[in-house]
C-alpha cells in the first residue's frame, strides 16, 4: 500500500522533510522555523520565525491551575511515567481549554471572508464586528479570545505579541478586526473584556496565512514543553498524590443527604 504525503520521505540517503534534507535543517533551521514549515507548508521569513518563537513561548505555561497542567500533575502523582502524564495533559486540551485560539481564528477568518466586497477601512471592520457580535451575543455565546479572569485592562502577552507583529510588519486585517471587536464588545457589554493571548495568537496566525484549524497546533506544541517541566517536578517530589493534596480546589457537595439503599 502506498500513502501519499507531503510531509516527509525516508531513503538510504536520509530523511527529507517538506522537501528539505533533515540534516540540512538540523544544521541551519530553528525549531520554530520547522514548526512553521510543517504547519504552514512553506518556509517562514526571518520575521515570521521570530513571531512564531514568541507565540510558542507564550503557550508554554499558563500556571499551575491551568487544566492541562493540573491534570498532568495529578496523573503523575499517581505514579505513571512521564509520557503518560504529559499525554494525559495534552488529552485535556479541547474546546474549553486551549480551544479559544482556534475558535477565535475561525471567527476572524470567516468574518473577513463574509465581509469581502465591502469598502476597505475602519467602517468596514466595524460593520463586520457588529455582525459577528450580533450573531454571537444574540445566541448567548461568549466571544472566544476575549476576556480574562486575571487581566482586566489588558493582557500583557497580547500587548507584546501584537506589538511585535506591528514592528515586524506582519500585522494585518485579522489583527485590526480583533482590535475593533475588543472596542465594540466593550461598548455592547458596558465593561472591558480584553483581547487575551488566545485571541492575539489567533489574529496573528491568521494574518500569517494559517487556516483556523491549524491554530490549536501551536498551543499544543508550546504547552507540551511546559507539561514536561510540570510533570518532571511532580515526579521528583517523591510524594504520592502530593499535588492533589496540595490543590487549592475545595469541594462543596450538593448531592442528596446520606440515604439507605432499599431492595426493590
Amino acid at each position: 500500500m502506498t500513502i501519499d504525503t507531503s510531509i516527509s520521505r525516508g531513503s538510504d540517503e536520509g530523511l527529507v522533510l517538506a522537501g528539505y534534507a533533515l540534516t540540512e535543517l538540523m544544521r541551519n533551521a530553528t525549531f520554530s522555523e520547522i514548526v512553521f514549515l510543517l504547519l504552514a507548508s512553506r518556509k517562514p521569513t526571518a520575521a515570521e520565525a521570530r513571531l512564531t518563537d514568541a507565540i510558542l513561548v507564550s503557550c508554554s505555561d499558563h500556571g499551575l491551575n491551568a487544566p492541562s497542567a493540573h491534570v498532568a500533575r495529578a496523573s503523575a502523582s499517581c505514579g505513571v511515567p512521564l509520557a503518560t502524564a504529559v499525554a494525559t495533559g495534552i488529552a485535556s486540551i479541547g474546546t474549553h481549554h486551549g480551544g479559544a485560539g482556534e475558535a477565535c481564528a475561525h471567527l476572524l477568518q470567516e468574518g473577513l471572508l463574509s465581509g469581502k466586497g465591502e469598502n476597505e477601512g475602519e467602517g468596514d471592520l466595524a460593520r463586520i464586528a457588529d455582525r459577528l457580535l450580533d450573531e454571537g451575543l444574540g445566541q448567548g455565546r461568549n466571544l472566544p479570545g476575549f476576556g480574562h479572569r486575571v487581566y482586566k485592562d489588558a493582557d500583557p502577552r497580547s500587548v507584546l505579541l501584537l506589538g511585535m507583529a506591528g514592528e515586524l510588519k506582519l500585522s494585518g486585517r485579522h489583527c485590526e478586526l480583533a482590535r475593533v471587536l475588543e472596542t465594540r464588545l466593550e461598548a455592547r457589554k458596558g465593561k472591558r473584556l480584553v483581547l487575551n493571548v488566545d485571541g492575539a495568537q489567533a489574529a496573528i496566525l491568521s494574518d500569517l496565512g494559517l487556516p483556523w484549524n491549524r491554530v490549536q497546533s501551536f498551543f499544543i506544541i508550546g504547552r507540551s514543553l511546559g507539561l514536561c517541566a510540570q510533570v518532571l517536578e511532580e515526579l521528583g517530589s517523591g510524594q504520592a498524590l502530593a499535588y492533589v493534596k496540595a490543590s487549592p480546589a475545595s469541594q462543596n457537595y450538593v448531592g442528596p443527604d446520606v440515604r439507605e439503599w432499599s431492595a426493590s
